[in-house]
């Protein structure tokens, strides 16, 4: 991971860490790991903030990895196009 990076973790619910993301890449803090291991799946407003995480990104050209992703999650992030906009790790 690089030094400019953050690794934020997830509880049960995504929407917190992906909002602290969204701050920190608007600040220019550089990219982000998110640790996806303990979500087991993701809601609609949940898809929206990693959209918006993912533009930001774009835009700032920094990389954001998700962590642990589990197929369920890949699957709706597949069907909404934002697989290419994101880094995977086990």
């Amino acid at each position: 991971m690089p030094a400019n990076s953050v690794l934020l973790e997830t509880d049960a619910h995504a929407a917190p860490a992906l909002q602290q993301a969204i701050e920190k890449l608007d600040r220019g803090d550089g990219g982000a790991v998110l640790d996806f291991s303990s979500i087991d799946r993701i809601d609609p407003s949940e898809l929206k903030l990693l959209e918006k995480l993912a533009g930001l990104a774009g835009d700032k050209s920094v990389k954001v990895v998700l962590r642990g992703v589990n197929v369920r999650i890949y699957k709706a992030l597949k069907l909404t196009n934002l697989t290419g906009r994101f880094s995977f790790e086990k």
